[in-house]
């Protein structure tokens, strides 16, 4: 499971991103916005792993928690829910 996905299921399926919790932690509303930009591209917009998170990348460089993301998905040896 990436980071800061949430999941739900006997098949566990992704259901979005704990954004309640980012918000408790202090996390920005642009932070937020940037991590819901990286989920959807990730999950919602049809696109195959590497290119989503080559799109990814730029933001990356900005945001240290997109990285973490991306870097979490990057390191699975058993692959992501999606």
């Amino acid at each position: 499971i990436p980071a800061f996905v949430m999941v739900r299921g006997n098949m566990a399926e992704p259901h979005g991103m704990n954004f309640e919790g980012m918000k408790r932690r202090g996390y920005s509303p642009e932070l937020i916005a940037k991590l819901r930009n990286a989920y959807k591209t990730v999950y919602m917009r049809g696109l195959k792993i590497e290119d989503a998170l080559a799109q990814l990348e730029a933001d990356a460089a900005e945001a240290p928690e997109v990285k973490l993301f991306v870097d979490s998905i990057r390191a699975s040896t058993r692959g992501s829910v999606r």
